[in-house]
Order: structure tokens, then sequence, then C-alpha cells
């Protein structure tokens, strides 16, 4: 019986602290208009890259500074996503200098790694990128759709 008390009241204090972050969001200060847009792309590796920068093509400077979050040791997605910073550039006149950053953390899972030390690398990785998304207080975050999000 204590435990189902204790369950109840810890219940409804997360229900009063989501609430109260919710009308904490709600009634926060007023829209103010901005001209642009921070956006966090998370790349992952091989045709996610090239999938997800087909997606950006379409977006207008007003999504800017753009921080890109690639693994460690993915050099390709860092080549691609400066080429395409670079294309992108070329194209828009007045954009000389693109506002883009790369940041890397390590992978959360490598190919071939055994099932039981994925856990902590996947702490490991989440450790890391809690920090650079407080860092960078992105305004918009986009990640690749994989083919197990299409079922």
């Amino acid at each position: 019986m204590e435990s189902a008390v204790i369950l109840a009241a810890v219940a409804g204090a997360a229900a009063v602290l989501l609430a109260l972050r919710l009308w904490i969001v709600l009634h926060s200060r007023g829209v103010v208009p901005r001209k642009s847009l921070s956006l966090m792309v998370v790349a992952g590796s091989g045709g996610h890259t090239t999938e997800i920068l087909r997606l950006l093509e379409y977006l207008s400077n007003a999504y800017s500074p753009r921080h890109y979050i690639i693994a460690d040791t993915d050099e390709m997605s860092a080549q691609k996503i400066s080429s395409f910073e670079l294309n992108r550039a070329d194209r828009e006149l007045h954009t000389r200098f693109p506002k883009y950053y790369i940041h890397r953390i390590p992978r959360s899972r490598e190919v071939q790694q055994p099932w039981l030390s994925t856990v902590l690398s996947t702490l490991y990785s989440m450790w890391l990128s809690f920090p650079l998304t407080y860092q960078v207080k992105p305004d918009l975050v986009r990640m690749p759709i994989t083919p197990a999000d299409h079922s």
C-alpha cells in the first residue's frame, strides 16, 4: 500500500513539474521576428549525409548558422558537407563566407562492434552530445530518415 502512495506522489510531482514547464514555455516572452534560425543537422554517414544534403539544398539562407554533427571518424561526410557549403556559397552571390560549423562526436556504434560494448559507447556519445546541443542552442534539429523509420 505504501509503495502505491509513493508511486502516486512521484507521478503527481512529475505531472506538476511537466505542467509548470509547459506553462513557462508557452508564456515566455513574445515572439520576436528574427532574420535567421540556427539549424543543427545530424549527418549520419554514407548515404545519410547525401540524403540530408539534398534536403538542405532547398533551404534559404534564413537557416543560418548551420551546425553539422558527424562522427569523429567520418572524413567522407566532412568532405561532402564542406563541398556542399562551398557550392552553395558560389550560387548565392551575397554569401561570401557561409556560416556553418562541423562538430565531431564519437560514433555510438562501430560496424562489427559487440552489442554489450555498444551500450557504453552510446552513453559516452550522448554524454558529449548533450553539452554540445546546449552550447549551440539550435532553433531546429534535423536528422536523416533511416529505412527503419519508413515502416
